[in-house]
């Protein structure tokens, strides 16, 4: 898990009833937004990342990929960021809530603060996470997993938001 530990910091979560709070729960949203650094060790090692909405912080099911393994810059602290929206696109008390996950993420492929330059990694990401129950607490968390396990490789979330979208104003 590269976001927040439960144990140390507070987790980003979705408080159960968030849906359920709206007249109509379809087209509501979340939009959460997350900085942080990669430092790969040797040429070779590569990563993937992913988002988990589970029900207890720290596990990881419902997983949304956001990009398959590859290999970031070598021997570097490199600044990534990402965005994504969480969307009900499907809601029933019993019979369970879908939301649509869309998002990019961003990956330079040079020191931070270093001289821009025309390549970096990047890419876009979607999927639909069904059979979520709308009166449960979820956590929103961004996992990582490298192909080796090396003390040089690391991956920092340095900030993470999450904002709820298309609130009621009466």
């Amino acid at each position: 898990m590269i976001s927040a530990v439960a144990a140390t910091a507070p987790v980003a979560r979705i408080p159960g009833g968030f849906f359920q709070e709206n007249p109509n729960p379809i087209g509501r949203s979340l939009y959460c937004q997350a900085f942080g650094s990669i430092t790969n060790a040797a040429t070779g090692f590569t990563f993937s990342p992913s988002i988990g909405l589970d029900t207890t912080a720290g596990t990881q099911a419902n997983a949304v990929t956001v990009y398959a393994a590859t290999a970031p810059t070598a021997s570097i602290v490199a600044q990534w960021n990402m965005q994504f929206w969480l969307t009900c696109t499907a809601f029933g008390e019993t019979a369970g809530m879908t939301l649509q996950v869309n998002g990019q993420w961003g990956q330079t492929t040079v020191a931070s603060g270093g001289l821009a330059n025309a390549s970096g990694l990047g890419g876009q990401f979607a999927s639909a996470v069904t059979g979520l129950t709308p009166a449960t607490t979820y956590y929103v968390e961004l996992f990582g997993l490298w192909s080796t396990s090396s003390a040089s490789c690391t991956t920092v979330v340095q900030q993470m938001f999450l904002w709820g979208l298309n609130l009621v104003i009466q």
